[in-house]
């Protein structure tokens, strides 16, 4: 279930309760509007409807960062010590398709990547910001809270399945590289993840296990 979920295969997405404003037939029909970009259609959605819309795609955005989460739980937790060949298993997931959930995890990297950057350089240029700074807060500290909640923490965890990916498979790495290339971007982004995120690690096994990471890619 969890691999189609992070393909984001629509006949895969769980629906929200249709007692739910994100399950009611009324955010169906708005985001069936949006998606086919039916601009007379968006601009008679009433407030009810646009209230509608925006819970569903919250849902689904939520949904998105749980599966990641969960990703990242395995890649953490399944090593070359697991029963099963889990870890292999794992890693032949990534493979598989011609490595088309690296592609996906690159995509989702770039995306949270952009999304917390954004959140941040907002936050430098908020009054919140002035505000703090005059009463002598640690604004960058701030920011970094700021980047964190608007997809830095689900960034760094995309980061470090790729790793477990490109850590475990020659053939995960090249291609990672490639299409990192291919976005405009590069392997540095990714490192640059590793390391924000080791670094708001305490000692111990995660920690290790990013910095391992960040050897190996």
């Amino acid at each position: 279930v969890i691999f189609p979920l992070f393909m984001a295969r629509k006949g895969a997405i769980p629906c929200p309760a249709l007692c739910s404003e994100a399950g009611s037939n009324l955010a169906k029909r708005a985001m069936s509007n949006s998606a086919h970009k039916d601009d007379n259609a968006k601009g008679a959605l009433s407030k009810r409807a646009k209230k509608a819309a925006h819970a569903r795609k919250k849902w689904l955005a939520e949904v998105e960062q749980n599966v990641i989460y969960i990703m990242y739980a395995l890649t953490r937790y399944i090593d070359e010590k697991s029963p099963h060949d889990a870890h292999a298993r794992l890693l032949v997931k990534f493979v598989e398709e011609d490595c088309e959930k690296c592609d996906r995890a690159v995509e989702l990297c770039l995306k949270y990547d952009e999304k917390a950057r954004i959140a941040e350089y907002h936050y430098f240029k908020s009054d919140e910001a002035e505000e703090a700074e005059q009463l002598g807060a640690d604004v960058d500290l701030a920011a970094l809270d700021a980047k964190l909640r608007n997809g830095g923490d689900v960034f760094h965890r995309g980061c470090a399945i790729l790793s477990f990916a490109c850590a475990g498979s020659t053939r995960c790495h090249r291609h990672v590289r490639d299409q990192l290339k291919l976005q405009g971007s590069g392997i540095s982004v990714i490192k640059a993840g590793l390391a924000e995120f080791s670094s708001l690690l305490i000692n111990g096994s995660q920690k290790d296990q990013i910095e391992n990471y960040l050897s190996s890619i």
